[in-house]
């Protein structure tokens, strides 16, 4: 990992000078102090450093905290520097959101001590900034219902999913109570498990609602309690419309058929087993993924067949903490010993009557995927190093301009930075017309356009070298495609030189 680079904006020169020796003696990379507001902004954004030391009053007309409010969407951690203590002075600062402050004159261990624990506030805000992205965006996208309710029953949050189970859009929900969609018999329940939550016991249940086009939803309700600071808040419910489900369950005779051809015939592995790994049932599918028979594995421990013991724990722990366990990735060993990777998604449910606990999921056998993924990569592995070992120039280029090249490419044009070519449009390495007089970067997205429809095209070409040297070059282009989307390769090989 890199060293912490830190910017120092101090008015006063000696005390900045005396601030970057003691940083540099600390392992941080500290450039050259700065002393004006509109120097740090323009060094801030060219050299984006991890942490600022911003005096609040600098040599120019600009404050530390005009700085810091130019810069505060970069999201760097400032640290204010002062001599003063003024109270308003300290507020206005406050609303740039700083890290810390130190009163001048102030001692080498506050300085690396405020230093320390900046570094360590950002990072922790930055988890939690992503951390509410992860949260949100499964929110967002969720077909669960997600509700929170007030200690009245009101709605005060339900996300997309919830409302369109409700029959409405998120705005309908504003200043809405729980007992609008539902009738005495149904109010009753929920009081009955609001009680539960006022003693912080999680429950679920069934519920039936009625929405305000008068249809009948029922609904997968699980709830658990909040709390601030041992105050009863409200409930947090997650819920699936299994309306559809109570009607299988009333037509389930009848599709009884159904359901045993899908079983038959389903590619993934379904499984069920008992909380010990045994294997109650599984899908004949598993004789077209593996050695087994499907009478052989009923009655065998699904934890016999883990490739390494030691995923075996991890797999139980995170599924028994977790309740359910989606894509993923585990190593079975097939009958002949041979290791087959699969993708499990695997949940624990408990049979209301007997109360027994078992775990039902589907595997999905991905070994052949994976090898065709390292087939993949060492074709690129080839590719690649055919790419560089090429005498001739090779270039290449998408719709937006080049991506890559060779190293006879820089050779032959006169670079020795790649990073330097390739933001050149092809245009750019030519003379303004070619030899015909019509000029380059029309023909040259001709040529472009050609080898996308045709897929290759050969044609004699004028370029220009980096010192201005123009030469002629044999040029042919092919289009392949990577993660759909074309590409075209060109290889140039030089035929004479031209004087300019």
């Amino acid at each position: 990992m890199g060293k912490k680079l830190i910017l120092v904006v101090e008015n006063e020169a000696i005390i900045a000078e005396d601030i970057r020796k003691i940083l540099k003696n600390y392992n941080y990379e500290v450039p050259e102090a700065i002393s004006t507001g509109e120097a740090a902004i323009k060094s801030i954004n060219k050299i984006r450093p991890d942490l600022i030391l911003l005096d609040i009053m600098l040599k120019d007309k600009l404050t530390g905290i005009d700085v810091a409010k130019h810069i505060i969407d970069l999201n760097i951690p400032i640290i204010y520097l002062t001599a003063y203590s003024d109270k308003e002075i300290i507020e206005e600062a406050k609303r740039t959101g700083p890290f810390g402050y130190l009163i001048k004159p102030f001692r080498e261990r506050e300085l690396t001590a405020t230093i320390q624990m900046a570094f360590f506030k950002h990072e922790m805000e930055q988890k939690l900034i992503d951390s509410e992205a992860k949260f949100r965006t499964l929110v967002e996208t969720t077909n669960e219902g997600i509700c929170i309710f007030n200690t009245e029953d009101n709605f005060d949050f339900i996300n997309e999913a919830g409302a369109k189970i409700f029959g409405g859009v998120i705005s309908d929900f504003e200043d809405t109570n729980l007992s609008d969609y539902l009738n005495k018999y149904n109010l009753d329940k929920v009081h009955q498990h609001n009680k539960l939550r006022k003693e912080n016991k999680s429950s679920r249940y069934e519920l039936e609602i009625i929405r305000k086009d008068g249809r009948k939803r029922f609904l997968d309700i699980i709830e658990s309690s909040r709390f601030n600071e041992n105050i009863f808040m409200g409930t947090f419910g997650i819920f699936n419309d299994i309306t559809d489900k109570k009607m299988v369950q009333l037509k389930l005779k009848q599709t009884m058929d159904s359901y045993t051809r899908i079983f038959e015939n389903i590619q993934d592995i379904y499984y069920e087993t008992e909380f010990d790994g045994t294997i109650l049932e599984i899908s004949p599918s598993v004789e077209f993924n593996s050695s087994y028979t499907r009478k052989e594995l009923i009655g065998k421990s699904m934890y016999d067949l883990y490739y390494d013991e030691n995923q075996h724990d991890i797999f139980l722990t995170k599924l028994t903490k977790d309740g359910y366990v989606y894509d993923y990735e585990i190593i079975l060993e097939d009958k002949d010993k041979t290791p087959l990777i699969c993708i499990i998604n695997a949940k624990i449910i408990e049979d209301k009557d007997s109360g027994k606990i078992r775990i039902i999921g589907s595997l999905k056998n991905i070994t052949e995927q994976r090898e065709n993924e390292v087939e993949r990569q060492e074709y690129e592995m080839r590719y690649r190093k055919l790419f560089e070992s090429s005498t001739d120039a090779v270039v290449l280029q998408d719709k937006n301009g080049l991506i890559d090249c060779n190293n006879a490419a820089l050779k032959l044009f006169g670079y020795t930075n790649k990073s330097e070519f390739i933001n050149l449009n092809p245009a750019d390495s030519s003379p303004l017309k070619q030899a015909n007089g019509k000029p380059s970067r029309e023909i040259a997205l001709k040529y472009f356009s050609q080898t996308l429809k045709k897929g290759n095209t050969k044609f004699e070409w004028v370029y220009k070298k980096k010192n201005g040297k123009s030469f002629t070059a044999e040029v042919w282009l092919s289009k392949f495609n990577l993660n759909n989307k074309s590409f075209i390769q060109a290889t140039i090989r030089e035929i004479t030189n031209i004087k300019d």
